[in-house]
């Protein structure tokens, strides 16, 4: 049996908040709203420069070459703008008739979820974009007849999930939380049922791995997997802005059920609108204490258009065993005897290229003083890197 959440002062008050600011919205109209969460999306990009370098530093690494220094800090300014917009409307929707709803959106390619003929069940390739509230209402107005479900994971404040999750039942959305189990989803899929699953998150080194935007990362593998033991079709859905609040809702038939074909369907939404995307989170970030792994998964003729750019800075070039056409080991020296400011200009310089760093190797002995002096780099000791057959 679950355990019942603890209940802090700190949700009552977010949960204050957050029913305040609902019941504030309410007073306006949908395209007033919109525009003030644009500027308030304006003001946030000057106020928080940490999230800023974040959305900076993936735009970098998806777009690399093909934009300009003043192209991405434009875009970034967007991104702040949108998605504001998208947070202060989705807060908004909720209260609206299904009929207000539809005046504001527009579907393309919807018959692949209202073919009437269809037996399969669909697991819809969601990635973070667009209005997120819309896609909660997605299925129930495009006037499918199937089930409705979703995957998802439960908010940290118990208050607010509670309400959230009321909402979407008394909808007739079927919730499946993150934990449950893989054979409830493959029975509600292959009794017909649509099931939506966020897509693009990162995964540790321990998600299947796939290209993204021309890089090599991991990705979830649950849609591929759903969809062969339900023998379901994978369809991918995404949320953009086609003018200021108005929503298109776009389906596709993502081929073949891989993680690299689900990949491919969360680029292109990712690359239809990039204002759209939810590029808050360092989507290329490495994580685990052996995060480098997944490059030994790849087949061994795979070359993306961008490998990982790892950089050693060790005192001889160890060779780290990586695969050269999935990560580019640069052997590079800084003086450790140069005081901490100087030091750290020195990584900000290796660092701020059109490919950003994907890691630095450096001996386990400078792991600490180079982790507080980058704190927005990512570190590794060779240990961590060097694989395990080759370590024995």
């Amino acid at each position: 049996m679950a355990k019942t959440p603890r209940i802090l002062l700190s949700h009552r008050l977010e949960y204050l908040v957050f029913r305040t600011v609902e019941k504030v919205l309410r007073l306006f109209s949908l395209p007033t709203v919109f525009s003030l969460g644009e500027f308030l999306g304006r003001i946030g990009y000057r106020l928080f420069p940490g999230m800023r370098k974040i959305v900076l530093r993936n735009l970098r690494t998806a777009y690399r070459e093909n934009k300009t220094k003043e192209e991405l800090s434009q875009l970034t300014c967007e991104i702040f703008e949108r998605f504001g917009a998208n947070m202060l409307t989705s807060l908004r929707i909720p209260f609206l008739s299904d009929e207000q709803i539809l005046s504001y959106i527009t579907f393309v390619n919807s018959e692949l979820v209202t073919d009437p003929t269809r037996t399969e069940g669909i697991i819809w390739v969601v990635p973070h974009m667009g209005n997120w509230e819309l896609l909660a209402h997605t299925g129930f107005l495009t006037g499918t007849k199937s089930q409705i479900g979703t995957h998802y994971r439960p908010l940290s404040n118990p208050l607010i999930d509670r309400v959230i999750k009321r909402r979407r039942a008394r909808r007739g959305l079927h919730l499946f939380a993150k934990k449950s189990s893989t054979h409830k989803l493959t029975k509600f899929i292959r009794d017909g049922g649509i099931l939506g699953v966020l897509s693009d998150q990162r995964i540790r080194s321990k998600g299947a791995p796939a290209i993204f935007f021309g890089r090599p990362t991991t990705c979830s593998p649950m849609p591929p997997l759903l969809a062969r033991r339900a023998k379901g079709i994978l369809v991918g859905m995404y949320c953009e802005t086609s003018a200021p609040c108005h929503w298109t809702i776009h389906m596709h038939l993502i081929p073949e059920a891989t993680t690299q074909a689900c990949a491919n369907s969360l680029e292109q939404a990712w690359k239809s609108s990039p204002a759209d995307v939810l590029w808050l989170q360092e989507r290329w970030k490495l994580q685990g204490t052996r995060p480098l792994d997944f490059l030994h998964k790849y087949p061994a003729d795979t070359t993306p258009e961008s490998p990982l750019r790892i950089v050693s800075l060790l005192a001889k070039n160890t060779d780290l065993g990586l695969p050269p056409t999935l990560a580019s080991v640069e052997y590079l020296q800084i003086d450790l005897s140069q005081n901490n400011e100087m030091v750290s200009q020195e990584l900000l310089k290796i660092s701020d290229q059109k490919n950003p760093v994907d890691s630095f190797i450096v001996e386990e002995i400078h792991l600490k003083r180079f982790k507080q002096l980058a704190k927005h780099s990512h570190f590794l000791s060779p240990e961590n890197v060097i694989s395990i057959a080759e370590g024995k």
